[in-house]
């Protein structure tokens, strides 16, 4: 029974050949798409992962759970102007927990952060920082970065290593080029020092070696400065210690006392008076002794060194990602920790996401050419079956079952569907193939940053062979079931009266 429904499905299919030409063809033309379309997708994704891995995020991004995202180009991490970047809590036991796993190969803390420049006279620019330790992050991202005059930074020393985006804004500006050996001026603000102004010297330049507009306004500086300019402090709150005759000195003193305008005001009359510098009778003495013993001051203003925003962590290969974040989160619950570790995605920000939107995008596209697919074919099939009731009605009336002619409509279906489909699926491996040996190159720098770099090598996608084929012979059988409920109503005699 089987060999005879193939048999004439074969025939029908044979004596429409423009129908079938027609279904083919569309069927074919999608394929190809589909193929290539994913191969495309997917190769850049799989591109996109490997370098943000390999030379920004590492494979896991640990951050406090007070910042809106993982992001190390801070879309999102800094809330409003006067909050603070958070800082991962208990950052040195969470370093020395990773460094007790066997799977983790490498770790890299990182501060992040955003300053002005400005070379002397006219030069201005602006810039994005990466505070990092020279070690710990040439030992992680090994090779990613090219410098194009002077060196990176060495241990210990302080300075900033700049990117040749910010080399190219201050030229712009002042017609002068940065040189290393230069200084420059960095102004940032936070909400515990306000603005801070910091004079650096230029180490390098250099630029990443998978560079997009993303990473273009990166500047790599020493952990000191980034942490001065973010406010960083080891101390952050100060109680005003006072004795008893010091708070009785103020107790005693109004505003008018303080700062009036005449001779009876503090600092009314001759503030650089003799009476002034000369206290209670006593000799003469130095003016600053005024302000009393400032030794504390340099407590109050050294840098936390264990203060970080960011914990870059790269995995052995045979590390299962998402079990990984998923053990650590509950390490981090179980320690009372309130740290997160995030995927290398969250890590690199909105442009890299974009690629995967636009997978969905493409994907839902491919969706809606499904669906007209599938209106297109299932229109072809109700006419090639009204032209066909007298042989179905016939085929009815000498014995055949309903789930004979369902069986040779769907059959006729699938048939076009895989024979298309597989012409369909060569052609899309073909084209793909030959863009692969020749690459595309990426006419702008948008699109640069989508497909992962300037020059694309799209590489055939076996799934994507797969789920394209499996895809067009579903909506092959969805498009046979509204025929099929057609040729099934038809009444044997009225067929055969009709033939």
């Amino acid at each position: 029974m089987n060999g005879l429904i193939f048999k004439i499905a074969y025939r029908n299919l044979k004596e429409h050949k423009t129908k079938t030409l027609i279904i083919g063809t569309l069927m074919a033309l999608a394929i190809m798409v589909l193929v290539v379309g994913n191969s495309f997708m997917e190769t850049a994704a799989r591109g996109i992962e490997k370098t943000y891995i390999q030379n920004f995020t590492g494979d896991v991004v640990i951050t406090s759970t007070e910042m809106e995202n993982a992001s190390l180009f801070m879309d999102g991490s800094m809330n409003k102007r006067d909050e603070l970047i958070p800082i991962i809590p208990s950052a040195v036991k969470i370093e020395e927990y990773l460094k007790s796993l066997k799977y983790v190969t490498a770790i890299n803390p990182q501060i992040g952060g955003a300053a002005l420049l400005k070379h002397k006279e006219d030069g201005t620019g602006y810039a994005m920082l990466f505070g990092v330790d020279p070690e710990m992050y040439e030992a992680t991202f090994q090779d990613n970065i090219k410098i194009t005059y002077g060196s990176f930074l060495k241990p210990g020393e302080e300075g900033i290593v700049l990117s040749e985006a910010a080399v190219r804004m201050i030229k712009d500006t002042s017609g002068e080029i940065v040189k290393p050996g230069d200084s420059v001026l960095l102004t940032g603000m936070n909400s515990v020092t306000g603005t801070k102004i910091r004079e650096v010297t230029v180490r390098g330049t250099f630029e990443f070696i998978n560079e997009s507009p993303q990473l273009e306004m990166i500047s790599i500086i020493d952990l000191n400065n980034i942490r001065i300019i973010n406010g960083m402090l080891s101390y952050t709150e100060v109680a005003a210690n006072l004795s008893e005759s010091e708070e009785s000195l103020l107790g005693e003193l109004d505003e008018d006392s303080l700062f009036g305008s005449d001779d009876a005001g503090l600092f009314g009359g001759d503030l650089l008076s003799e009476d002034i510098l000369t206290i209670s009778g006593d000799s003469e003495t130095d003016y600053f002794d005024i302000l009393g013993d400032t030794s504390e001051r340099d407590k109050y203003s050294q840098t936390d060194p264990d203060a970080w925003h960011y914990m870059i962590v790269k995995l052995d290969d045979s590390v299962n990602e998402k079990r990984f974040i998923k053990n650590l989160n509950n390490w981090f619950l179980e320690n009372g920790i309130d740290a997160r570790a995030s995927g290398w995605l969250d890590g690199a920000g909105a442009i890299a996401k974009m690629s995967n939107t636009l997978t969905i995008v493409f994907n839902f596209l491919v969706l809606i050419v499904a669906v007209v697919a599938v209106i297109i074919i299932m229109n072809t099939l109700v006419i090639s079956v009204n032209e066909r009731i007298g042989e179905i009605g016939t085929m009815r009336a000498i014995g055949a079952e309903k789930s004979f002619v369902r069986s040779m409509i769907t059959l006729e279906t699938l048939m076009i569907s895989v024979i298309f489909g597989i012409i369909g699926a060569v052609l899309g491996m073909i084209i793909t193939a030959l863009i692969g040996a020749i690459g595309y190159e990426a006419p702008n720098t948008f699109l640069q940053v989508i497909l992962g770099g300037p020059v694309l090598y799209p590489v055939i996608s076996a799934q994507a062979v797969i789920i394209s084929l499996v895809t067009v012979a579903l909506v092959g059988i969805v498009a046979s079931l509204y025929p099929v409920s057609i040729a099934l109503k038809i009444s044997p005699v009225k067929a055969m009266g009709e033939n």
